[in-house]
């Protein structure tokens, strides 16, 4: 894991521990690149553009059959994106970030 202070996806993944990101031949600039401005066209459009909502916590479907099978591939990768969602909204974004980052020193 790497540290990242950017922008948190509606998702909910940590940046920090995306093999995206972390790549050295061409990485990924984290969400704020990736999902504001390519337009995630899955959860990010759902989320904040049909929504407009933050985060998906925030929808009263939340977790959708769509988040969930999004989130099954990020098991693998050691994000449980749901527990990130419970998390985001306990925590709030800035704890949130200081968690992960703490845990990837």
């Amino acid at each position: 894991m790497k540290k990242y202070n950017g922008f948190i996806p509606p998702c909910g993944i940590y940046c920090g521990g995306c093999s995206r990101y972390l790549r050295e031949k061409n990485p990924c600039l984290g969400a704020e690149e990736h999902c504001k401005h390519r337009k995630c066209k899955g959860i990010y459009v759902c989320c904040k553009e049909k929504k407009n909502h933050n985060y998906c916590y925030e929808c009263k479907s939340f977790p959708c059959s769509r988040f969930k099978k999004f989130s099954e591939s990020w098991m693998k990768l050691g994000q449980d994106l749901i527990l990130n969602q419970y998390q985001l909204k306990e925590l709030g974004e800035k704890e949130w970030l200081d968690k992960w980052n703490n845990e990837s020193i």
